[in-house]
């Protein structure tokens, strides 16, 4: 959502700060008509393809020949909006019905996606599958990082003025608003620079060149032109800028950090006041490809990111659009509106900067775009690829930059990353608490909501942002109170498209996770095979004397179905005993036990679906023992 719902204020979003980049849902912002009038327009889409509206729901475009919104119509192949020639009025000029208005139906679902690829393509200067390529290539071999993004970065930032419309927000806010620590200005938790020192656990350090105010050389009107696309006269105030900073600063470009093409990293423009424009026309705030290339002291620009500043400043649109400039990082929202994306609000690469919150204080990225550069180490869980992988019961803390994996021994680009997620500190704006889990396959892509390069297994099973119905909730993340398990088919079948642990292949991960713990800092939780089951797990422990006892796994685990097999080995100078016990909706029932003289017992159970627990106790002595169960 790039803008959020307009004042009163005479200029467009001039109390607003625009979020550049981002998806925007009914958001709302003023245009004044050749008349004088101040349509109330709004928005859904995101930089690459958008539908806007009036109050009532009625389709409009802007039309150059009237140098304002129109009313428009869908053509009859259902592939363009057409201008009738009409210029739209907040009056409501339709009803359906009861005098209930109803969004006037836009272009078709092909249609849509076919013209975000074309805007993607001409913003950024390259084919979107190229991009795509690019963005996920550092995934293409999970066992061994890409380039890491670690230690010092350095990025620009301009700010511009115009002589009509001179800047309110002094270069020393700006200034602090990027580098300071800390920093609270204008409602933010921290700087940008703040921002990504926390989530790269203090491996990166993002600092921004801070300009004094470039005055453009014509009023903002010839820039804010909604008859021309938003990247022309856009760039032409770009490159003025540039060249001023060159010829008559005397700035030193090669103190900028650059890419292996020696282009610079970070590359932004703020500008004083609204966007003044309509939607990717003029002014409008974008990310793109600067056409024209500057080159000084050895160094050239690639991608840029221009946005107005208005009267106040949010950290997390600069962040996201950080993102893409810094770390090289894909939008994780779904272009063509089909869908809300997968990841949705639980990464700042979908909607995690730009809530009422977390636009003051953005959710970290996810855990693996944090491993791809560097910032998290990761223990690889498959057996098939780590003959030292753990086993058994562990743990993970939020924020701890460690990870857990599971890779396709087949296909060692996907693979599934599992951290915890705790709602406090650069967490305290998720939509949840809980165990989080990532399923990675660089062939996925955004807008493909059922085989994105990222995919959260929803806990709920619901996945309501691929269905479109909201951007994430709290649900979403494992509790260990209703949601406990993931495996192969919990809750829902690959055919489906629901949550399991399965490959995009469709074939089994034999990954499992059951017995989550609660949601908390630190979540524990068992590994288990893809069916559930705990696949010939071996438990060891000590019991003290008469009468203790331990249960493994701890403190129960849920089972599809099938055989329960549990051999106990214990102290020849002890009487162990060994049992299992099933949940009948309100109480353990022992179902099964061995209770010889000795410590050495064998159960076999015939088990239906439910929750089970397996106890070993000490009918007397004490000493260490070994537990096997396989199901």
């Amino acid at each position: 959502m790039r803008l959020k719902v307009a004042t009163a204020a005479v200029m467009l979003l001039t109390s607003l700060f625009a979020q550049a980049g981002l998806p925007y849902k009914d958001s709302i912002y003023e245009f004044k008509q050749p008349g004088g009038e101040k349509l109330r327009v709004h928005l859904d889409g995101n930089d690459y393809y958008a539908e806007q509206r009036t109050d009532d729901g009625s389709l409009i475009v802007y039309d150059a020949a009237r140098k304002g919104f129109c009313y428009a119509t869908v053509n009859a192949a259902g592939d363009e909006l057409v201008s009738t020639g009409v210029l739209a009025t907040n009056a409501k000029v339709r009803s359906l019905g009861g005098g209930t208005a109803k969004k006037q139906d836009g272009l078709s679902p092909d249609a849509r996606a076919r013209k975000a690829k074309e805007k993607f393509e001409k913003m950024n200067n390259r084919s979107l599958e190229s991009a795509r390529k690019s963005a996920s290539i550092a995934a293409s071999a999970p066992q061994a990082l890409a380039a890491p993004v670690t230690g010092q970065v350095k990025g620009l930032t301009v700010i511009i003025d115009f002589p009509d419309v001179p800047g309110t927000i002094t270069q020393a806010q700006v200034n602090s608003f990027l580098n300071d620590m800390p920093y609270t200005g204008f409602g933010n938790a921290q700087s940008v620079r703040g921002y990504w020192q926390s989530v790269s656990g203090g491996k990166l350090d993002y600092t921004n060149a801070t300009t004094v105010y470039y005055r453009a050389k014509r009023n903002k009107a010839y820039y804010a032109d909604s008859s021309l696309d938003s990247g022309v006269r856009s760039q032409e105030l770009i490159s003025e800028a540039l060249n001023w900073l060159e010829y008559t600063q005397g700035f030193n470009f090669a103190s900028l950090s650059v890419d292996a093409s020696k282009r610079i990293r970070g590359l932004n423009f703020f500008y004083s006041g609204g966007a003044d424009s309509a939607w990717s026309k003029g002014l409008w705030p974008h990310m793109g490809w600067l056409g024209k290339q500057f080159c000084a002291d050895g160094v050239c620009t690639g991608y840029y990111q221009i946005t107005n500043m208005g009267n106040s400043l949010a950290i997390g649109t600069f962040s996201h659009e950080t993102g893409h400039l810094v770390m090289g990082w894909p939008d994780l929202y779904d272009y063509d509106g089909s869908s809300e994306g997968s990841a949705a609000s639980y990464c700042i690469m979908g909607f995690g900067s730009i809530g009422a919150q977390s636009q003051y204080r953005p959710v970290p990225p996810n855990g693996f775009f944090r491993y791809q550069v560097g910032w998290d180490t990761v223990t690889e869980l498959n057996p098939a690829l780590n003959a030292s992988a753990p086993k058994g019961r562990l743990s993970h803390t939020s924020g701890s930059h460690a990870l857990y994996r599971w890779t396709n021994p087949a296909k060692t680009d996907e693979a599934f990353y599992v951290e915890a997620i705790y709602k406090a500190d650069q967490n305290l704006y998720q939509l949840g608490s809980g165990l989080a889990v990532w399923h990675v396959d660089p062939a996925g892509n955004n807008s493909n909501e059922w085989h994105p390069y990222v995919q959260m297994e929803h806990a709920d099973g619901r996945r309501d942002p691929e269905n479109n119905v909201n951007r994430g909730d709290g649900t979403d993340l494992y509790d260990g109170a209703i949601y406990k398990a993931f495996y192969d088919t919990v809750p829902n079948n690959y055919a489906s498209h629901g949550t399991n642990s399965r490959w995009w292949s469709g074939s089994g991960s034999n990954f499992g996770l059951a017995n989550i713990s609660a949601a908390a800092k630190t979540i524990s939780f068992d590994v288990v095979k893809g069916d559930g089951s705990a696949g010939g797990e071996t438990y060891t422990g000590y019991l003290s004397g008469t009468n203790a006892s331990a249960i493994h796994p701890s403190p129960y685990f849920y089972y599809n179905g099938g055989t329960i097999k549990a051999n106990l080995s214990g102290p020849s100078n002890a009487d162990f005993e060994l049992k299992i016990e099933k949940w009948n909706g309100s109480a353990w029932v022992q179902v099964a036990s061995s209770t010889s003289p000795t410590s050495t017992e064998a159960i076999s159970y015939s088990a239906a679906l439910a929750y089970y627990r397996i106890t070993v106790y000490s009918y007397s002595g004490s000493g260490n023992y070994t537990l096997t169960v396989t199901k």
